[in-house]
């Protein structure tokens, strides 16, 4: 399993003197994505980065690497001693919509569109768009 994690961005990362502050791990995408079923009612799209932590063999191809870290980011973390709860993922549950692999020098990052099922998550900026409100 391909070890990596979303990458943390401030609220208005675009806007270099306002980026400053706290940070999340994704935001919720304000374009209308009809092509998801369900989209704006049972689905949202999120916008985020995903950060490779492992040294990557080059005979990985991109969409294998991609499709291991939605896997890696989908399993929960591992139960406490004496834990009886089974823990849910961090992110809720990840689907991916689309994907790009970004390598720069040395770093290499995920430039990705996730569906998730939680209309509002602590963990990103924003709220999903509800249709018909």
């Amino acid at each position: 399993m391909i070890s990596c994690d979303l990458e943390p961005i401030y609220e208005h990362e675009g806007i270099r003197k306002f980026a400053k502050g706290k940070t999340k791990f994704g935001r919720y995408h304000g374009s209308m994505f009809w092509n998801v079923p369900g989209f704006a009612s049972k689905k949202w799209v999120i916008a985020a980065r995903i950060r490779v932590e492992d040294s990557i063999p080059p005979s990985v191809t991109d969409e294998d690497l991609i499709d291991g870290c939605i896997e890696f980011l989908n399993a929960p973390p591992p139960r406490r001693k004496f834990q009886r709860r089974i823990r849910k993922p961090k992110y809720g549950s990840l689907e991916l919509h689309s994907a790009k692999v970004i390598r720069k020098q040395e770093d290499m990052f995920i430039s990705v569109l996730l569906i998730t099922e939680e209309r509002n998550s602590k963990h990103f900026w924003g709220k999903g768009f509800v249709s018909g409100r």
